[in-house]
């Protein structure tokens, strides 16, 4: 059911975006996910073993992760990966 749910997003909200802005998006999403969870970066890379230049570049917008990617930061976080495709206007 989620990812029904995440594919209407994808082809409803996210067909105007370019990639540079999805990825803006996604990785603004991970971070203020992450901080809400009084995580830093350190502490979510130390518990999916994960370089924190990796992290970074996710956050930043410079890096397209893999779903699988997605769903083990997700699992570190403790969310649902399709809390990170929340955007808002």
């Amino acid at each position: 059911m989620i990812y029904h749910k995440l594919i209407a997003l994808l082809f409803s909200e996210f067909r105007h975006m370019t990639e540079n802005t999805f990825l803006k998006k996604l990785g603004t999403n991970v971070s203020k996910i992450r901080k809400s969870k009084g995580m830093t970066q350190l502490d979510l890379c130390v518990k999916i073993e994960m370089e924190d230049s990796y992290l970074s570049s996710i956050e930043n917008g410079r890096q397209n992760p893999s779903a699988l990617t997605l769903l083990k930061i997700a699992d570190g976080i403790g969310c649902e990966v399709l809390e990170f495709f929340e955007f808002t206007k």
